[in-house]
């Protein structure tokens, strides 16, 4: 699942790359580069949120495993009077995944936090696009539409 929806992305990127360099060289030459601060957070998080995911994995089946065992031999736990015990130890089972949740939960926030870049960068393509309009005389459109692929491409 996760190749087909990495190829589509990498032809997402390149064909609107591709395009904003046709339809106005001037504009993506400049802000491609500018994608890059768009980007490489994007493939950080990526990878923390990720590396979260597998302990956070991890750590509900430990949780998991516990409750397993209690109730596959209920009886026992009930006539034993283990009910506190299990109940406890599945609580501190599920902290580490808590904590790590939390964890997750930030990086996520810092993750559509850094999409305002891209306000950055499109204000930016704003800005040049208006002076290639009136000073270079080129379309409006095509600067237009360059700055959207451009912006498409990087996210």
């Amino acid at each position: 699942m996760q190749m087909p929806n990495f190829l589509m992305n990498i032809a997402t990127f390149i064909t609107s790359e591709v395009v904003a360099l046709y339809l106005c060289w001037k504009l993506a030459v400049i802000a491609i580069p500018a994608l890059s601060v768009l980007i490489i957070p994007g493939i950080i998080y990526g990878r923390m949120i990720a590396a979260l995911g597998k302990k956070i994995l991890l750590s509900y089946g430990a949780a998991g495993s516990i409750a397993e065992q209690a109730f596959s031999s209920i009886r026992t736990v009930l006539s034993c009077g283990g009910e506190d015990q299990t109940k406890r130890s599945y609580s501190a089972a599920l902290q580490g995944s808590l904590k790590l949740g939390i964890k997750q939960g930030l990086i996520k926030g810092y993750a559509l936090g850094s999409i305002g870049i891209a306000f950055a960068v499109w204000s930016f393509q704003a800005w040049y696009g208006s002076i290639l309009v009136t000073e270079k005389r080129l379309k409006g459109g095509d600067v237009f539409t360059s700055g959207v692929c451009i912006i498409v491409g990087g996210l």
